[in-house]
């Protein structure tokens, strides 16, 4: 009897002192997990280079050429701030990447110092001075990202900020000097029309994004399914070009035996870093057995 009024008296403070225990551990949990959570924002960001025009600017001896090196730089910064004070960020990082080629182009730490470019020490504002080197013919977008990780690993929001490199007078391609023939005979066998065309550009060679040509179908001129075909001037015996960067821009294109007899239209077109189209050459051949 006294054994089971001593088990009852008991089991109830058991019960007690277990949730008290457990209620504690998941209070030092939860404040585990808080911690974690905490990670590092950035706001406010801002870079004084947004858009560049370089045909506006000048080389070390006061010219432009077509091949100049030039070089921008400008000052980014932006805003951070940590839930458990400054003092838990690791690093303000920042990378400058060209769009076309995804390529990362420059990448560094920005500081709170309070030394150029930087104004004023542990003011939560993060500057670093930006540079990028780049030939003049280059035309296009570059995109500068910003983030923060703490000294835990963990990272912050991302902001991206756009750089521009534009032209404000473009010199458009020009094409002149075709050269293909203008009959071909078929003659029941397989056959290689070899193409040639020059492209030119004030703005230099290296402007020149693209030259090709689309064809057109007999009887009714309906688009090739191949169209566009691209031309190069790369020096490769695969597309028939025979020096390459000499401004003449060549393709072989195989005419099988079950081609289409008719009258064929070419256009042919060339297009510059800046988007803008040369005149377009157009050219009729015959084919026939």
């Amino acid at each position: 009897m006294r054994q089971l009024l001593l088990k009852i008296f008991l089991f109830p403070f058991v019960v007690i002192f277990s949730f008290i225990f457990l209620s504690g551990c998941e209070k030092k949990y939860d404040a585990i997990v808080d911690s974690a959570g905490s990670t590092p924002f950035i706001s406010d960001a801002a870079f004084t280079l947004r858009k560049v025009y370089s045909d506006t600017m000048y080389n070390s001896e006061g010219l432009k050429k077509p091949d100049d090196l030039l070089t921008i730089r400008g000052i980014v910064s932006t805003k951070v701030v940590h839930p458990e004070g400054l003092s838990r960020i690791a690093s303000v990082r920042f990378n400058l990447t060209e769009n076309q080629t995804s390529s990362i182009v420059n990448e560094g730490i920005l500081y709170d110092d309070g030394i150029f470019p930087d104004k004023n020490a542990l003011d939560s504002l993060y500057t670093q001075l930006v540079e990028y080197q780049f030939g003049r013919v280059f035309v296009g977008t570059l995109t500068l990202s910003l983030w923060s990780v703490d000294k835990s690993g963990n990272q912050s929001n991302v902001i991206y900020l756009p750089l521009e490199i534009l032209r404000r007078d473009n010199q458009k391609p020009i094409l002149s000097d075709l050269q293909m023939d203008s009959l071909v005979v078929i003659g029941g066998i397989d056959h290689i029309l070899n193409i040639y065309i020059t492209a030119t550009d004030l703005d230099g060679q290296s402007d020149i994004y693209e030259v090709y040509f689309n064809s057109f179908i007999p009887p009714k001129g309906m688009p090739s399914t191949g169209n566009p075909f691209f031309m190069y001037d790369d020096g490769d015996v695969i597309h028939h070009d025979i020096i390459a960067s000499d401004g003449v821009y060549s393709l072989a294109v195989k005419l099988p035996k079950t081609t289409t007899f008719g009258t064929y239209r070419f256009e042919f077109h060339a297009i510059d870093r800046s988007l803008d189209s040369s005149n377009v050459i157009i050219k009729n051949i015959v084919i026939t057995n």
